[in-house]
């Protein structure tokens, strides 16, 4: 009795398997596991409520985060500290400037066009920096992005302004 509840579980198993492989193969779903593009396109930031961009490599972890309240923006940098064991997010710099400043460099930059960026680590490096960007615009459009040192047309310049707008 108790083999043929086994064989029976094993049968179920496989049934259950190839009935997934099935769905994936009929729907031509070619990677069913991992991130998958977003299909909203988004042609410009006409308003943020919320941008956060999450830095990490071997030495550090950091975060860029930009909150739009009405007609100005807080720009900051935070960085990861963990040196009692557990994750602590100290703030290292703040701006405040413009809202339409922000939006105008956003789009200068073409980080619209960054939705549904994923880039994968290039093959045969050994390190590099993964970011991911999670933003809300337009009246809460998600905007998301990630990479692992593989990053969207115009990413270093936006890094290089955040480092301008916090280093004053």
């Amino acid at each position: 009795m108790k083999t043929n509840k086994k064989a029976l579980i094993i049968i179920v198993a496989l049934l259950c398997a190839a009935l997934v492989i099935g769905v994936i193969f009929m729907f031509g779903i070619k990677n069913p596991f991992n991130y998958q593009k977003p299909e909203t396109k988004i042609k410009s930031i006409t308003s943020l409520e919320s941008f956060n961009l999450h830095l990490s490599g071997m030495r550090i972890t950091e975060e860029y985060e930009i909150v739009c309240e009405g007609d100005k923006a807080t720009v900051s940098h935070y960085v990861m500290n963990y040196s009692t064991g557990e994750q602590k997010r100290e703030l290292e710099s703040s701006a405040t400037l413009e809202t339409q400043a922000v939006l105008d460099k956003l789009d200068e930059l073409g980080v619209a066009s960054w939705n549904g960026f994923h880039g994968e680590h290039p093959k045969g490096v050994l390190d590099g920096t993964m970011f991911n960007l999670t933003a809300y615009v337009n009246g809460g459009q998600k905007l998301y992005a990630d990479g692992s040192q593989n990053f969207p047309k115009h990413f270093h310049e936006l890094e290089e302004w955040f480092y301008e707008v916090l280093r004053d």
